[in-house]
Formats: structure tokens, C-alpha cells, sequence
């Protein structure tokens, strides 16, 4: 996102023969202009000479004719001599391309942005689509840095790299890194340490401009889905326009080349290398969006068609300059109308970027249009006044600071948040902007040795960039609290629960504990690493594979029976039980788990991916083919509580999925000795580790209300009905978890779950004598 434009000041014309190198720019000669300068020349009043007035000067009469001399030679008198060759035809000069210079109707354009944007984050109803903001702030990008471009190709000949780079790193990096690194030093203070060294990661990739692709990684993995959100989380937008910065000179200078530097063809040449990008970003951003909408929403490739709608209205500013008044004020009503409408009617769900991100595109560039044309419209007006501009002016340090801001201030004060405290402090977020930008922004983006030096330019864009990283390795090295090269958790070590009596009282005397132990098992700076092993074998699938590895055996590989653990991510973190209980009565163990894919035989929808789940549907339909085939001893299925079933109402699911439990189980007893199910365990409301780390004096804010913590009860209860119903084990492990209606985070010494509904495994491992004597085996 580009940083505002500030409104130049008005100059007057100087009285002496100075120019003001500022304002004035010296095009080409059109055509025309000679005439033109003439005639005004006639008009112009000037100071009395004190010189005689002469007559004005009349050239001689030719002389008679006379013989015709031969060709090539011309007669002066008696002394013939050879004609001079004729004068080169003139070179045609390019056109002239007017600039855009300041337009308030752009700057009140990124204050309506910003605030769809900061509206959004406030967790305000009524704008859940307030992401919109940044497709706005994309188009008026491309338009801008377009337009400046083209002009100083048509005014030089040439694009300068190292003056347009100069000119982006004073205005965009040194509000950036005030921003970053105190969002470093925030982070530090009151971040919670189990995060800790990912926010450290993320602010490394802010500054080498690669964070949003490490967004799309992170939120593409499901173990990530709940994850308190990086206090970085607003610089992907950022990202995306730097990316575009480098490609877009670079292609605009080859196109120069390409043409020979013929500016009167670089505008359609430029058009249409636009159109394409636009058409091809466009495809690739839905079909895109339908397979995974995290990496829709982040990455350049599928948002540089909304930079490149903004450079095709650039590339058509003469013809933009003669829209018609009544058209202007059509087009700036209905812009503006469509991007409050998708501000408002987008929400969480809504299928995004993709086709939907058209409405407030399209909306953005017919404002941008309308505030082209000759005269005034209504649109313009508004978003002319003062409010409007003031709010556009600090747009881009708003930006920047309301996010860790939002983030950062309710741990520094033991808060939560709620619409009334983001209120309050975003009101705090704009003054700091203000004070940013008066302070940072202008002084640097104005400064005369950076300016008239680009060399200067780019050594302040690398010094922001070295500070940014030399605070980073301050903040990890320096004063790191995260441990390094810790040893993961030794589960042969763990002790079983040998009875029920055992954890009885174990739970027991963890919902009396008020502060947690000095060393907890996994530790909370290793937590993020704590999952059972098939996952980092490959045997546990991602959201899209559909395939298993062969050697996806443990427990003993030569047993003579079978067991196969079957389901999702809650079925995974069962495994370190069910390995030792393999491993001790010489059992093979074979697992086909995925995330979020459910055994029952009902189709989901991924709230990851933005769709229909197919990919589980196929890797279902597969396992059950494969124990048709292998004819096991013993089948274990294992489920969240879905209420994501594809085309279901969420308070409407107890009928299918029951009857999709039934269609699983009899499925499965044709070819399986014995089925067990394992009921779902308790959820918390966030990350259990964050928030012992947050509250490790008072570990009882962070246990689980049991009636909270137990999803879907009435429908849990009759699942496990009918499952007995069918013959089937069922294993109910509530009762290993709870302890008179409270689940507490930490018990014996060790974290019960790594995340907000995961259990860890050294817990789980310490349960498999618990889980063994409720198996048929």
C-alpha cells in the first residue's frame, strides 16, 4: 500500500526567470505549439524599450531567372557550384501525458479504506468485510505508481530504477520500520513465549518483504488454525505492493525497449501487457480461491489483477479527462456505493479474493474515474472534506500501528478484547499516526539531501531494512528467552497412569493448583513442536493429500494382528497411546488419519480451504477399500464434533451425521474383527499454552469449563448410543481429562494440550494403560 499523498501547496508563478522545478514540468513540443507560443508572444505585455523602434526586417527580391544550370549545380553569378543536400525531415516529438498530481478525491479514497479495514479489525458487526479496504488500497497503488511512470518516461525518455526505488524507500520504509521494531520490542515484553519465536520469524520476513507467502504457509497448516494472530499480520498487504514494485518498472522499462523507446506506442503497449496480467491474475485468483483461500488471499499472483485495474485507469487518464459531468456522477455514487456494500455484506465466509473481490475493485475505479472527469461530482466532494483528508493523510501509519496495537496492548494490560477497548484504542493508533507521519514520514520523505540524491534515497531504504534485522537479532540472540537446540520430550520416560483412581487424583490436585510448576512437560517454549511423530513421518495427511506412504506401520511391523487408527487430527493425537499398547502386546499398528477429515460418511465443508472438503471424501472412500483388503483385528475411529457438514445447517446435524456414523460402522464391521470408537475430548477456548504462559501465578484462569469445553453433548451422548447400539467398543475419555466439571490445563507436571484442543503427548502417552484396558484386545 502506498503511503498518502500530501497535498502539495499552491504556488504563484515567479515574477523573475526562476522555475519552480517542483510543479513545472517542460514536455515535449506537440505539434501546434509553435503557432501557439506566437501568437501569445503578440499578446504579451512587455516594459517600454528604451531602444528606437526598428522596421521589421523584409527579405530581398529574388533575381530574375535565368538559364537552367544542371542538374546538382546552382549558378550565383558566373560561378556554378553544387546544390546542398536536402535537410533531414524533423524527428515527430512524442505526445504529452499530463500527470496526475494531488488528487483529493484519492486521498479521501484511502480513508474510506483504512476504515473498512480498522472497522473490521475493531470486530464491529456491521463491517466483517473490512478487508475490502486493502483491494481499494491496491487499485489506487497500481494507478498512482503507474501514472508516475508513464509521465516521467514521456517527460525523460526514460524510467530511472534507481529514482523510482530512491522515491519508494523514502516514502514507504521508514514509517515501516518505526512500526516494526516497536512490534518487535512489543512482542518481546508481552507476547506470550510460546510464540514468541514465530513472531520473531514473522517480523524477519516483514522486512525482506516475503511475509505474506510465510502466511500462506502458516494458515495452510492446520495445527496452526487457532493460533493467536502475529501482531505483524498487517504487513502481507505491504508485501504484495513491494513485490509489485520490482516487477512493475522492470516490465514497463523492457516494454520501452521493446518499442525502441517510441513513447507514442508505450501507452497500448503498456495497456495491454495490463489487460493480460489482469486476465490471467484474475483466473488464477478464483480457481485459486475454490482450492485454498489462504493462499488466494495472501499471495501476489492471485491480487496483482487489482494493482494492474489501477494501472490500466492510469494508462487511460486522457481519456478518463473527458468523462462527462452526468457520468462522473454516476460513476462515483455506484463506486463508492459498491465498496461500503462489500465492506459491509462481505463477512468471514464469503469466498475471498476471487470473483467477489470485483465489487470493490470495480467500485474503487469508477470513483477513481469519476474523480478524473472535468468538474465536480458529489463523491468527490465528500470524499474532499476535511475529514476525509485528514484520516487519508495518516492512512497509511494507521495502517501500520492500529494492528499491534489491537494485539499487544490488551497482554501488556491483562485485557480482554472487546469492541469498546479496540475503540478506545484505535483512538490511541491515530494519534500515534499523526505523530508518525509529522514527525517521520514527511521530514524524511522531504528531506533535500534525499531528494535531490537517490543514492541518498536508497542508503536510507537499506538502513531501515539493517535496523529492522538488528533489532530482531537483538531481541532472539541478544535477549533471547527461548531456549535453544531443547531436547523434545523422551515419551518412554512418562509414567502410565496405572487405575482409575490414579488420575482420579491426579486431576484432582490439579484443579486445586494455582501457579504451574518451573518445568512443565513438553515446556512452553517447545510446545509448537510438540505432535506425534507420524506427522513429521508423512503419514499423517495435510488438508490436500489423498495418499498415504507404504511404510505407515508401527507398533511391532511383524505382529500377526492388525490395528488401524483411523480419522482426524483427534484421532492422530492418540497415537503415542496407541504405540505402546501396540508395541507392548505385539500388535501392528497401521494409521490413515488427516486433518479435519472426519471417518463418519457424511460430505464437509474446510473452513482452511474455503470449500467442500472433497479431498477427505477421496481418502475415506480409500481406507475403507484398504481394510477391505487387509481384513485387521481391530479398526479404532475417532472424530471431532463436526458441525461443518456441506449444505447442513449447523443446528441441524444430529441426523446426518448420525446416519453417517452408521454408514461408517457397518461399512467397516465387513471386514473388521473388532471397531472401536473414542469419543471427542474436551476444547478450550484458545491456546492452552499461551495462556499458562500468560498466567502462570494463576494456572486456574486457563482450565476448561467441562460444559463449555465438550462440543455438541446431546449429540456426542447419542452418537455413542448408537454406536454400543451396533456392537461397537466405545471409549468415552471425558472422565481422564475432568475432574468434577473442570479440565485442567496442566496436570502432574504436564501441559494436557499443546494447542486449544490437542492433547500433548507426553499426556496422552501417560493414559495408554487407561486406554488399554478399555480395548478389546
Amino acid at each position: 500500500m502506498t503511503s498518502p499523498q500530501p497535498p502539495r501547496p499552491q504556488t504563484r508563478a515567479a515574477t523573475g526567470g526562476g522555475v519552480n522545478e517542483e510543479t513545472l514540468h517542460l514536455p515535449s513540443t506537440t505539434p501546434g505549439a509553435a503557432s501557439s507560443s506566437a501568437a501569445a508572444a503578440q499578446t504579451q505585455r512587455t516594459a517600454p524599450s528604451p531602444y528606437p523602434v526598428r522596421p521589421p526586417f523584409r527579405a530581398p527580391a529574388p533575381p530574375p531567372p535565368t538559364s537552367p544550370a544542371p542538374p546538382g549545380i546552382r549558378t550565383t553569378g558566373a560561378h556554378p557550384r553544387p546544390a546542398p543536400a536536402p535537410a533531414p525531415a524533423p524527428v515527430r516529438p512524442p505526445q504529452r501525458w499530463e500527470g496526475v498530481g494531488f488528487r483529493p478525491d484519492i486521498q479521501g479514497l484511502r480513508a474510506v479504506a483504512v476504515a473498512l479495514v480498522v472497522l473490521s479489525h475493531i470486530g464491529l458487526p456491521f463491517a466483517a468485510g473490512g478487508y475490502v479496504g486493502v483491494d481499494v488500497f491496491f487499485v489506487v497503488s497500481g494507478f498512482l505508481i503507474t501514472s508516475l511512470l508513464v509521465k516521467e518516461a514521456f517527460d525523460t525518455g526514460k524510467i530511472s530504477l534507481a529514482g523510482f526505488y530512491a522515491r519508494r524507500a523514502r516514502r514507504i520504509l521508514p514509517a515501516a520500520t518505526v512500526v516494526t521494531i516497536a512490534t518487535v520490542v512489543g512482542a518481546w515484553l508481552w507476547f506470550p513465549v510460546t510464540r514468541l519465536e514465530d513472531v520473531m520469524q514473522d517480523a524477519f520476513t516483514v522486512i525482506v518483504y516475503v511475509v505474506n507467502y510465510r502466511f500462506i504457509a502458516e494458515q495452510t497448516e492446520y495445527l496452526n488454525a487457532d493460533q493467536m494472530p502475529s501482531p505483524f499480520q498487517q504487513y502481507w498487504s505491504l508485501a504484495v505492493e513491494e513485490q509489485f514494485y520490482v516487477v512493475w518498472p522492470l516490465l514497463l522499462i523492457g516494454l520501452l525497449l521493446l518499442i525502441k523507446r517510441d513513447l507514442r506506442k508505450l501507452v497500448g503497449a503498456a495497456a495491454a501487457a495490463c489487460a493480460g496480467i489482469f486476465a490471467l491474475s484474475f483466473v488464477l485468483s478464483v480457481m485459486i480461491t475454490e482450492v485454498s483461500q489462504p493462499a488466494a488471499y495472501y499471495a501476489a499472483h492471485t491480487r496483482a489483477w487489482e494493482l494492474a485495474a489501477g494501472a490500466l485507469l492510469a494508462l487511460s487518464l486522457p481519456t478518463l479527462k473527458k468523462t462527462p459531468k452526468g457520468l462522473a456522477w454516476v460513476l462515483g455514487i455506484a463506486g463508492l456505493a459498491a465498496i461500503i456494500a462489500s465492506g459491509v455484506l462481505y463477512s468471514d465466509t464469503t469466498p475471498f479474493p476471487g470473483y467477489t473481490a470485483l465489487l470493490p475493485v470495480l467500485g474503487t475505479m469508477m470513483v477513481i474515474a469519476a474523480g478524473t472527469g472535468a468538474g465536480a461530482n458529489p463523491v468527490t466532494s465528500l470524499l474532499s472534506t476535511g475529514p476525509f483528508q485528514f484520516l487519508g493523510k495518516i492512512s497509511y501509519s494507521l495502517y501500520l500501528w492500529h494492528w499491534p496495537i489491537l494485539i499487544l496492548i490488551p497482554l501488556a494490560v491483562g485485557a480482554e478484547p472487546s469492541i469498546l477497548l479496540g475503540t478506545v484504542l484505535v483512538a490511541c493508533a491515530v494519534a500515534v499516526s499523526q505523530l508518525t507521519y509529522q514527525y517521520v514520514e514527511e521530514p524524511l520523505r522531504n528531506a533535500r539531501p534525499l531528494k535531490t540524491n537517490n543514492v541518498w534515497g536508497l542508503v536510507t531504504g537499506v538502513a531501515c531494512s539493517l535496523m529492522g534485522i538488528a533489532m530482531v537479532l537483538t531481541m532472539t540472540v541478544g535477549f533471547g528467552k527461548v531456549p535453544e537446540d531443547e531436547e523434545p520430550v523422551d515419551l518412554d520416560a512418562v509414567e502410565e497412569v496405572e487405575d482409575g483412581s490414579e488420575i482420579e487424583a491426579k486431576l484432582r490436585d490439579a484443579v486445586a493448583a494455582t501457579t504451574a510448576p518451573e518445568e512443565l512437560s513438553p515446556s512452553l517454549a517447545s510446545v509448537g513442536e510438540d505432535k506425534p511423530v507420524i506427522y513429521d513421518d508423512g503419514c499423517h495427511l495435510e488438508f490436500e493429500q489423498t495418499e498415504w506412504p507404504e511404510d505407515c506401520v508401527y507398533g511391532d511391523p511383524n505382529g500377526a494382528q492388525t490395528m488401524v487408527l483411523v480419522g482426524d487430527s483427534h484421532a492422530a493425537q492418540w497415537f503415542p497411546a496407541f504405540e505402546a499398547i501396540a508395541s507392548d502386546n505385539g500388535w501392528k499398528l497401521v494409521t490413515r488419519t488427516k486433518s479435519s477429515c472426519t471417518p463418519v460418511s457424511v460430505r464437509v465443508d474446510n473452513t482452511n480451504l474455503g470449500r467442500e472438503y472433497t479431498e477427505c471424501e477421496e481418502a475415506r472412500e480409500d481406507v475403507f477399500d484398504e481394510i477391505d483388503q487387509m481384513q485387521p483385528a481391530m479398526v479404532i475411529l475417532v472424530s471431532y464434533e463436526s458441525i461443518d457438514l456441506s449444505g447442513v445447517e449447523p443446528d441441524e446435524t444430529t441426523g446426518p451425521w448420525l446416519d453417517g456414523w452408521t454408514e461408517t460402522i457397518e461399512r467397516v464391521q465387513g471386514s473388521a474383527e473388532r471397531v472401536v470408537a473414542i469419543a471427542d475430548t474436551p476444547w478450550a477456548d484458545g491456546p492452552v499454552p499461551d495462556c499458562v504462559a500468560s498466567h502462570e501465578d494463576s494456572l486456574q484462569e486457563c482450565n476448561i469449563d467441562q460444559a463449555e469445553g465438550v462440543r455438541l453433548p446431546e449429540r456426542r451422548a447419542e452418537a455413542m448410543e448408537l454406536q454400543r447400539g451396533l456392537g461397537v467398543t466405545v471409549v468415552d475419555p471425558l472422565e481422564w481429562f475432568c475432574y468434577e466439571e473442570v479440565c485442567p490445563a496442566v496436570v502432574d507436571g504436564m501441559l494436557v494440550f499443546r494447542d486449544g484442543h490437542h492433547v500433548s503427548t507426553p499426556y496422552m502417552r501417560s493414559l495408554a494403560g487407561l486406554l488399554a484396558a478399555e480395548l478389546p484386545l
